[in-house]
């Protein structure tokens, strides 16, 4: 049944596209594109807030926010009593949407003194747009969670390239999702395997001297452009003409830096060579909070967050054991409690997603506001610092007329354990989200603690009843989970007996599981992948398949059967 409905459904969506298809071109449009959000609690910026209003989006604007706006006659109304609604969010730095190239191989007879640039990880030539899928689930997954905006990066080693500003819509063509080009030069400290630069001193060094470089080259080349007369014809050097709007200080670079000693290096470079700078995906900053608000530097604070420690259960612990976990849990308080620091000290700050699964980032927000930050200034940190920090304040980042409609809708306020996502306005394109219900537990139910020890200390592994919820009548089967010499398989059944389907690329950590399974739509194999969340024996997910150039998000959820 599984195998059919979603043929099914995909049929669906093929003839509901060429029904459209008589009065557009490319099947894709709306009935509207004008909306009226009404009876709402609009959160139209941090600390700004108005009830029982209407928010109105016409051709991808907010026109109207207020308690007494006039509603277009062409608009669809959309009652949102009881709902709230907030500017949808901005991603500082990820590689959403992008495709990890290949490694390069090794080259015949490398010298490894001087390697070639593309070995060397030395392209800031490059655009992260190179490497755009815009049918990459990952720009799904983020707009699922409240992201409008992501300022992706290209993968890469030393300088990968230029990240550029990406709107998480469904597209058909690369032009539909681009915002800003190139907005800030990429760069990691990660050097050139078995080849120069290959550690963090010899990256550091190659970066003055291709700057220097590159400073020659742009006094060179505008030299030459006022008067060629008497000089030679400026070589075409792509990466030192990649870094003239950098020396220009018309494009930032953007630092991927993790660690304290990380942020140091990358100052230093900045304050010695005199670029812009920007530092993402930052863990670590604790101990410079002084010099991060001296300077002013945009930063954001990688929302990828350690778990929290768990004592040993021994009762005859050494001294030595309590120490270590005395260490540990005064790390871990330090490093989730250095947003609120941060925030005291007046430095501002947005957040990057990069290397945090979609499904943990509100998680990880509500673990930073248990640890000192406010409401506020984490709607902040999403919304109206990065918007200011990334140069597209005056277009988005709040609920104002003018301002692209970017919204998120929620069923509660947002920064609540219960709240869900009920709708997204993407640049004014409506997504709609299932809201599940959320079910009671069962007094004789597993406990989180229990579910492991109940599946032979992997909580994961046993079988579970699923159910996928899509148009019309809900699919389920069991879904059966083996693990063998440290791998998960597993496997899909049905409750109507059709073939099975076997889970591919399973990936179980820190209680996120994903996983994708294929499916035959008419001679077309098609791809579904899970995402969700395991608490104790409930599996609550977000199914996603692309077909005929549309995706589809539905609702996967599952019992681990305690037989």
């Amino acid at each position: 049944m599984l195998r059919l409905h979603l043929v099914l459904l995909l049929s669906f969506t093929v003839l509901q596209t060429s029904l459209f298809a008589q009065s557009d071109p490319t099947g894709t449009s709306a009935v509207t594109t004008t909306y009226a959000i009404t009876n709402a609690t609009v959160i139209t910026k941090p600390g700004s807030e108005m009830k029982g209003a209407t928010v109105v989006v016409k051709n991808g604007l907010i026109i109207g926010v207020g308690t007494n706006v006039s509603i277009p006659d062409d608009a669809e109304v959309i009652d949102a009593s009881g709902l709230y609604v907030y500017p949808a969010f901005i991603d500082g730095m990820s590689n959403t949407g992008a495709k990890r190239p290949d490694n390069l191989p090794r080259p015949q007879n490398l010298f490894t003194p001087d390697p070639p640039n593309d070995y060397a990880g030395i392209t800031p030539e490059n655009s992260v747009l190179s490497q755009i899928d815009i049918k990459s689930s990952s720009i799904t997954n983020m707009r699922k969670v409240g992201f409008a905006i992501s300022h992706s990066v290209p993968y890469g080693r030393m300088l990968p390239g230029s990240g550029s500003l990406i709107v998480l819509n469904e597209a058909t063509h690369m032009d539909e999702i681009v915002m800003a080009k190139d907005v800030a030069l990429y760069a990691q400290w990660v050097g050139a395997p078995g080849a120069y630069p290959g550690n963090i001193l010899g990256i550091m060094a190659k970066w003055r001297n291709l700057y220097r470089n590159a400073e020659n080259h742009k006094n060179h080349t505008e030299l030459y452009a006022q008067n060629p007369a008497g000089l030679p014809r400026p070589v075409n050097d792509r990466v030192s003409l990649a870094f003239h709007p950098v020396i220009g200080k018309s494009k930032p670079v953007m630092f991927d830096v993790s660690s304290m000693l990380d942020v140091r290096r990358a100052m230093r470079l900045q304050n010695d060579l005199g670029f812009n700078l920007m530092l993402s995906g930052v863990k670590q900053a604790w101990d410079l909070v002084d010099e991060l608000k001296a300077s002013g530097t945009p930063i954001f604070l990688s929302l990828d967050l350690p778990d929290e420690p768990k004592d040993s259960k021994s009762d005859d612990k050494s001294d030595e054991v309590k120490s270590l976990e005395a260490r540990r849990m005064e790390f871990y308080k330090t490093h989730v409690g250095q947003a609120a620091a941060l925030q005291a000290a007046g430095v501002k700050f947005g957040f990057s997603a990069r290397g945090a699964s979609a499904s943990k980032i509100k998680k990880n927000v509500m673990t930073l506001i248990e640890n000192g930050l406010s409401a506020d200034d984490a709607l902040a940190a999403l919304t109206t610092n990065p918007a200011s920090m990334l140069g597209i304040d005056q277009v988005t980042g709040s609920v104002e007329s003018g301002k692209m409609a970017n919204l998120m809708v929620s069923t509660a306020p947002y920064f609540t354990k219960d709240s869900q996502i009920k709708m997204m306005f993407v640049d004014g394109t409506k997504h709609v989200y299932d809201v599940k219900e959320k079910k009671a537990k069962k007094d004789d139910s597993a406990t989180e603690e229990e579910a492991p020890a109940a599946a032979g200390g992997d909580a994961l592994v046993g079988t579970w009843i699923y159910e996928l919820v899509t148009p019309g009548e809900p699919q389920g089967g069991k879904m059966i989970i083996k693990k063998e010499d440290g791998k998960y398989t597993g496997v899909l059944t049905s409750n109507d007996g059709t073939p099975d389907n076997d889970m591919n690329n399973i990936n179980f950590r820190d209680g996120e599981l994903t996983f994708d399974f294929d499916i035959d739509a008419g001679g077309q194999s098609v791809t579904v992948v899970v995402e969700g969340s395991i608490s104790g024996t409930e599996f609550d997910a977000q199914a996603s398949v692309s077909v005929g150039g549309q995706s589809f998000e539905l609702g996967f959820t599952a019992t681990k059967d305690g037989k």
